[in-house]
């Protein structure tokens, strides 16, 4: 009997801490939670800095523009908005609430990925991973924190490594490493994580 109740007590600790890790703002290794939908095809597109910072001025929350395509959280993604022959496959993955599923859509061999609040269409989160791509500013991974300073001021909150601006209903976070260098930017519908 007392067994039983230690190893209740385990699983039940490593279901907890697995579902803590699940919740971070790390990237998430590849998980058998993911299916994959659909793949599209290859293109090379490039954000448009000039228009996509004009929309991010005149937009009520942040903005991130691919293909000419304009990202933005708490509004609705639109497959129909992609340019035909645009990079990114369409997974579900699950939620980290365990709520349901979430739908994940990774750009250009996984530069970015924008994924959905659970049940809807509603932008919950975009990630940029890599330097192929970069804010409306043009803050792109590799850039140093008074890069960002010097486009965005001082930040609405910032935490050791992790600098938010809030806009809005999103949050636009960049992580930053101990030589000061941007390591991921995180645009994020405000109270998500």
């Amino acid at each position: 009997m007392k067994f039983a109740k230690a190893a209740a007590l385990l699983l039940s600790l490593t279901i907890v801490g697995v579902s803590v890790a699940a919740c971070s703002n790390e990237p998430e290794p590849v998980s058998s939670d993911i299916n994959v939908i659909s793949t599209q095809g290859q293109n090379s597109g490039n954000n448009d800095s000039a228009a996509s910072a004009a929309d991010n001025a005149s937009s009520e929350n942040y903005v991130f523009v691919y293909s000419g395509v304009n990202f933005i959280v708490n509004a609705d993604i639109d497959e129909a908005d992609f340019v035909e022959g645009q990079d990114f496959e369409l997974s579900e993955v699950a939620s980290c609430a365990g709520q349901g599923m979430a739908k994940l859509y990774t750009f250009k061999g996984g530069s970015f990925s924008v994924e959905t609040i659970v049940g809807t269409d509603k932008i919950a989160r975009i990630a940029i991973v890599d330097d192929t791509v970069s804010t409306a500013e043009g803050i792109f991974i590799g850039k140093t924190v008074d890069d960002v300073k010097a486009v965005y001021g001082e930040p609405s909150e910032s935490s050791g490594a992790l600098y938010i601006y809030k806009k809005g209903s999103s949050e636009l976070r960049f992580q930053i490493d101990g030589e000061g260098k941007v390591t991921e930017i995180d645009y994020f519908a405000a109270g998500i994580l």
